[in-house]
């Protein structure tokens, strides 16, 4: 399910983060969640925005992923090998 909601998000121009180790506690509270519902992932979701915005510290962490280019990856067409 986490997989489609990513790609479902960036198909639509969003962007996804998922969250581990999240306060499931501190979260029911501050959203209101009823007992009868568990907790299980917390994902946050947005549209990039200007880094400049982010305090100094964080700054520094907005670069891109070294991902391998799409075509390193997948082809179109006939088999080669």
């Amino acid at each position: 399910a986490w997989g489609y909601l990513a790609l479902q998000a960036s198909l639509s121009g969003w962007h996804t983060h998922g969250m581990a180790g999240f306060d499931q506690e501190l979260t029911r509270k501050e959203l209101n969640i009823p007992e009868g519902y568990a907790l299980h992932a917390a994902v946050a979701i947005g549209k990039l925005g200007d880094k400049s915005t982010l305090p100094e510290y964080l700054q520094g962490r907005e670069v891109p992923s070294p991902r391998k280019p799409l075509a390193e990856l997948a082809a179109e067409g006939d088999f080669l090998l």
